[in-house]
Formats: C-alpha cells, structure tokens, sequence
C-alpha cells in the first residue's frame, strides 16, 4: 500500500506545499494599511478554507468513523478572501470558493492562480496580488451576496526586509493533535495599488499606498480540536516588524502557547517569552471575549483595542502598542473556531461564499 505524505517540502518555503491531509489547508495571507486615507485591505489565498463549515462538518464525520464516510482534502476547498476596512468599519468584502480544477499553484517558486485570481513574484522580489470577486454584506436574513457588483483589487507587496523566510510550528501537537506551521515570509513590505468596486451605476477606485505583511500557513488537520481561543496579530513601522500568536488550548492542563517574532534589517528573530499579560475582559456584540491589555514581557505591550470587524466567531481590532519603547498600532485578529460547529452559524457563513462550483 502507497502512503502519501501529507505534504511537500519545497525548496522555496513560500511555495506550495501540497498538503494531502485530510481536513488539512494552506493558506497565503496579506494585509496592508494606508494611514493617509485610514484604509485596511486583508486578502488571503487559501486551499482548504478553515473555516468553511461544510469542510469541517465532513472531517468531523470522517474522524468518526473513517471507514464510513470518505475523507475531504484541501483540493475541493479553494476558495479566495478580499476585505476592505475604512474609519475602523468594514467597507467592502467577498469570500468566494471555485472547483478543485480551478486551483493550480507550484512548488519551486511563488505562483499561484484560484479562477481569475493570481499570487506572483517577481524576479525582484515584489509579490503582485491579482483579486477579483462579488461583494456581499449583512441582512436581517443573513448576508445577501450583491449580484452585478464586482469588487477587485490590484496590490504590489515591496519586501523591506531580504532575509530567509522563518519557518516555526505556531500550534502543538500536544495541543490540536496534529501539525501546524507558520511560514512568516515577507513581514515587512511597501504596499500600492488600487482597489475598485463596479457597479451597475458607478465605479469607485481607491488609490493605496502604505506598509503591509505577508505570512503562509499550513497544516495537516482543521485548527479548532484543542484550541479554546487565539489572537494572533501585527505590528508595522517603517523599520521594524513584530508578528505574534498566542493561543489558548481547552485542556487546562496544558499551558497556553505565545510566540513572538521580531524582524528588522539585521535579521527576523523568535524572541523568548517569560510571561504574557492577558486580560481577557473585552466583550463584543457578538459576545466574543478579547484581550483589552496584551503583553509580551516588556518587548510587545497592546491597549485599548477598537474592534473593526465583529462577526459570530472572529473579531478584527486594532490597538494602541508599544514595541520597546515605540509607540504604533498593531492590527489583530481573535478566532474562536468551535463556535463554527453550531448548526445556525455554520449555514450563515457558508451563505457568505459565492460558490463557483
């Protein structure tokens, strides 16, 4: 009997990796932020949606009983993810999910196409993010995608910084039963573009141009067994980066897991952690803990977190941070991935993807 393994190790870390695990994913993600015009953009790639209810719903009965039902894989899960954020609100947003034929990507070098949608590098560096999609928004009926609307961006990533992609484990074993690994590849980048909405009446064309970040993440199993919460998050100036996660697992028995990495000219560096101060006290609409204070030791300190974008299971914020001594923003993010095994909750995120399939 042939055993697959459940994925590759490219010669380039920010390549493909190929995961043929079950339940398992693969995701390039960026954000940028345009201070001038108070402008947030979020686009992700990903193969194998982590949180697409349907997926998660089909691992959950294959773990069960394996012989009964078959196996999903992160092929029949591409999907693509582009949302806007202005004066702390979300402006504009799509999720959309295409067939496994649609989804091609390669193993030696930055390259990736889902449907019209396209991830590259060029000979330079520079990463050019190609994104295309229908709109949609929230209704007292649930979110209502808006057919004949059509939201695109065009974005150049500029790395800053030119060392060696880090690679890490971001969540344990011990903790989730199965392997997850962060690739923090270009944290640091200048950041244009533009980003258009078309409508039957009008178009809207937002010019960009500020800093943003790029990571990759895979993993071999769904995030949420074993995980109760998790933050994970950014912090941008000019010459310096912090990226950071810290979760905490369900199993009181096991310690929560904070990773923090620091990146400048000389080098991107874990940085050892001795304590994390967390007062997990904010409460949102939705009734989403967070953190209103997050401390690395003295090297990463975030208060007074505004909450952007508030969903049933994950929230957005920004907060105010100090980073040895620096004062800047860091843009955030807070997951709670079981609530997406709630019947009622899991129909309404997948009536938010536009399924191409």
């Amino acid at each position: 009997m042939t055993i697959l393994a459940p994925y590759q190790s490219p010669a380039a870390h920010d390549a493909w990796h190929a995961v043929q695990s079950p339940g398992g994913y693969e995701w390039w993600y960026f954000d940028a932020e345009d201070p001038a015009t108070d402008t947030q953009v979020v686009v992700i790639f990903l193969e194998g949606f982590i949180w697409h209810a349907e997926y998660l719903r089909r691992h959950q009965k294959y773990a069960r009983k394996p012989t009964q039902h078959a196996p999903p894989f992160p092929c029949e899960y591409p999907c693509v993810y582009l949302c806007v954020y202005r004066g702390g609100k979300v402006l504009h947003q799509f999720m959309t999910q295409y067939k496994a034929e649609d989804f091609a990507a390669s193993s030696t070098e930055v390259n990736v196409r889902i449907g019209p949608n396209t991830l590259t590098r060029d000979a330079d560096g520079r990463l050019r993010v190609s994104i295309v999609g229908t709109p949609w928004s929230l209704t007292g009926r649930g979110p209502k995608t808006h057919q004949g609307q059509t939201l695109s961006a065009e974005l150049v990533f500029s790395p800053q910084l030119f060392h060696a992609p880090l690679q890490r484990t971001f969540l344990s074993q011990q903790m989730t039963g199965a392997e997850h690994r962060w690739i923090i590849a270009n944290p640091l980048c200048s950041t244009i573009g533009a980003i258009t909405l078309t409508t039957p009446e009008s178009r809207e064309t937002i010019e960009f141009s500020g800093l943003g970040y790029h990571d990759h993440n895979f993993g071999t199993a769904p995030l949420g067994p074993g995980l109760s919460r998790w933050i994970w998050g950014r912090v941008l100036m000019n010459d310096h980066v912090y990226s950071f996660h810290y979760a905490v697992p369900k199993d009181r028995n096991l310690m929560p897991e904070p990773h923090l990495v620091e990146g400048d000219f000389r080098a991107l560096r874990d940085m050892p952690i001795q304590k994390v101060q967390a007062e997990w006290s904010g409460l949102s609409k939705m009734l989403l803990r967070y953190p209103k204070r997050l401390g690395f030791d003295d090297a990463l300190v975030m208060t007074n977190p505004k909450i952007v974008d508030d969903t049933p299971f994950y929230l957005r914020l920004t907060y105010d941070a100090v980073a040895r001594g620096r004062r800047c923003r860091a843009f955030c993010e807070v997951a709670y991935p079981h609530r997406l095994r709630w019947p009622l909750l899991g129909r309404m995120v997948e009536m938010s993807i536009d399924k191409r399939i």
